[in-house]
């Protein structure tokens, strides 16, 4: 867990959303994973996508290490350093038809360029670096990514996330539909994120995953968060 003293880099004060939440608060420190459990429909995958700026608030506020932000669009969430791993890769998260390393760089482009012209090396550089941290296969940026398993998917979607350092990482079902393998593979990077500091935002439904990883445990039932779990709690 992290260490007591490590800084609120999240903070979420009763955000609503008509129909989908309402009076939201809760805080994700440096180093911390906090899971969002509950069941479908309960409310849990609307709050991430409220933060990452996909879905409009009608109420409520987020600040970013303590500083408060307006979050009106992925863009502007991306812009802040809020990454988010959405529930369905190939809907949401991938785009199939184009090669592993063009996915991985597509929301960083203005970073890679000067002038309009892509820094080729320093974009091979990252994309091989990353491929080989997250054990893809094939370790390559060619292959189209609706070539790969499921595994090797979800890991190019972290690499996509984790090409620059968030400043808040939004894993929405992060295991879903990959094997025993991958998925074990998927646990240890995920803590290895948090042990390095980053704070985790972690929606599962699957409460051994939930319980597995987080720190602290926020159940939610029909739009509001019931529960908090943290501790023996957990065990």
């Amino acid at each position: 867990p992290p260490s007591p003293g490590s800084p609120a880099v999240l903070t979420v004060r009763g955000l609503s959303r008509p129909g989908g939440f309402d009076d939201i608060s809760f805080t994700v420190h440096a180093g911390e994973i906090v899971g969002l459990a509950g069941l479908v429909g309960s409310g849990r995958s609307e709050v991430a996508r409220a933060i990452f700026g996909a879905d409009r608030l009608s109420g409520g506020s987020i600040d970013l290490d303590g500083v408060p932000i307006r979050v009106n669009s992925p863009r502007d969430g991306v812009g802040l350093g809020i990454a988010m791993l959405p529930e369905s890769r190939k809907d949401q998260g991938l785009l199939v038809r184009l090669p592993v390393g063009q996915n991985i760089t597509l929301p960083h482009l203005n970073k890679l360029s000067m002038l309009g012209v892509i820094n080729r090396r320093r974009e091979t550089r990252r994309v091989g670096q990353l491929l080989h941290q997250l054990g893809v296969r094939p370790e390559s940026p060619k292959p189209m990514v609706g070539r790969l398993s499921g595994g090797n998917q979800q890991k190019v979607l972290f690499a996509k996330w984790l090409f620059e350092r968030p400043r808040v990482l939004i894993l929405d079902e992060p295991t879903r539909g990959v094997d025993v393998g991958a998925k074990r593979s998927i646990y240890e990077l995920i803590a290895s994120l948090a042990a390095g500091g980053l704070p985790i935002l972690l929606i599962s439904s699957e409460l051994e995953e939930i319980l597995g990883l987080a720190h602290r445990v926020l159940v939610m039932r029909q739009g509001r968060i019931v529960t908090e779990l943290a501790g023996d709690d957990l065990a």
